[in-house]
């Protein structure tokens, strides 16, 4: 029997987690024309070029034969084959290098409006590389309580005490033990990536899959969820079929993609005709309705009493965002009900 999400009518506030799953997509909309140095954001489709590494896998390929069509079959075919290990610890470490040197531009990113547009109840899922989830959290520190991020494929970022079993910040100390902390693994594009082949993974993969159990709204951004990668498909289909609130619950697709090509990739994962498609976030929840995608959605679709969209309209810095934040920050806080007397909060 399906239940209704966690909704206090006292308070207006719903419970329940509000999900976002980012792929390169995300961080490509962060960053069209480079990054803050002008650095290309590669995807699996360019990342040879951009990267460098065409010289090292035209070389194997000269002795072996044709590896494949791209770099992810290339580089599993490389792992299946079990040899030629220098080279792949050389494509590993360019890739690596290159990734950590990735900088957040100045101006204002969609991850700003994912790291102050969320609440503390909600999670962030990337399956990227690069810093810039990290970054934006950083620089939007101070301000709010941040959702919680996890990281599916490792980063570039990320540093890890294997023995206290923590994560933290690339390059600094673990916070208990004081021993520097490792870098993670980055989990590159094999056909079988084993998402429990490393503690680190399997606590990042756990957490998902006890967020989607109980998530009332699922933001899916820049993520095709390839078929090839059966476990992951798996997993995301699994999690959010056992959620008990699945048929209250909304899903909603940010992608540049054919819509038909979007359907098919997630046609699977969400039920009926609970979801929606953007092609980029300003059409979200998150934006319209910024730190009460939840809660909104409940007030509209639980109490049959839609909210105003309160969305940061014309701000086009992080500090005013910062600002736009605290005061819905400061609302969530002061006891009194959200939108009270049900209009705007800062509207006429």
């Amino acid at each position: 029997m399906p239940s209704l999400p966690s909704f206090d009518a006292a308070t207006n506030k719903c419970e329940n987690p509000h999900v976002v799953i980012l792929g390169a997509g995300a961080s490509i909309a962060a960053c069209p024309s480079g990054d803050k140095n002008g650095k290309i954001l590669p995807s699996l489709q360019n990342l040879e070029t951009v990267v460098g590494i065409e010289h090292i896998t035209a070389e194997i390929e000269s002795s072996v034969g044709t590896l494949g069509a791209g770099f992810e079959e290339k580089y599993s075919n490389l792992i299946t084959i079990g040899s030629h290990k220098q080279e792949i610890q050389e494509i590993n470490d360019k890739i690596h290098y290159y990734f950590s040197q990735l900088e957040l531009p100045d101006s204002l990113t969609v991850y700003d409006y994912l790291i102050l547009g969320l609440r503390e109840k909600d999670a962030i899922f990337t399956f990227n590389w690069d810093p810039f989830l990290l970054q934006a959290l950083l620089r939007c520190s101070g301000v709010t309580k941040p959702p919680n991020i996890f990281f599916l494929h490792g980063n570039v970022s990320v540093g890890v005490c294997q023995g206290c079993k923590v994560k933290g910040n690339a390059g600094q100390s673990c916070g208990r033990c004081s021993s520097p902390l490792t870098n993670t693994d980055l989990l590159f594009p094999v056909k079988q990536k084993n998402y429990n082949a490393s503690g680190f993974l399997i606590n990042e993969w756990n957490a998902l899959r006890d967020y989607l159990k109980y998530a009332y709204f699922v933001t899916i951004f820049g993520y095709r969820a390839p078929f090839t990668d059966v476990e992951a498909r798996q997993i995301f289909i699994d999690s959010f079929g056992v959620n008990s609130s699945r048929e209250f619950a909304e899903v909603e697709i940010i992608d540049i993609r054919e819509r038909k090509d979007i359907e098919d990739s997630w046609d699977q994962f969400v039920f009926e005709q609970h979801y929606s498609v953007w092609d980029n976030i300003t059409g979200s929840q998150i934006y319209k309705h910024f730190r009460r995608s939840c809660d909104a959605f409940a007030m509209a679709s639980l109490q049959c009493h839609p909210v105003p969209e309160f969305a940061p309209d014309g701000i086009s810095s992080v500090s005013d965002l910062r600002e736009f934040a605290r005061k819905l920050y400061a609302e969530e806080n002061s006891g009194d009900k959200l939108w009270k007397d049900h209009k705007n909060p800062f509207g006429p």
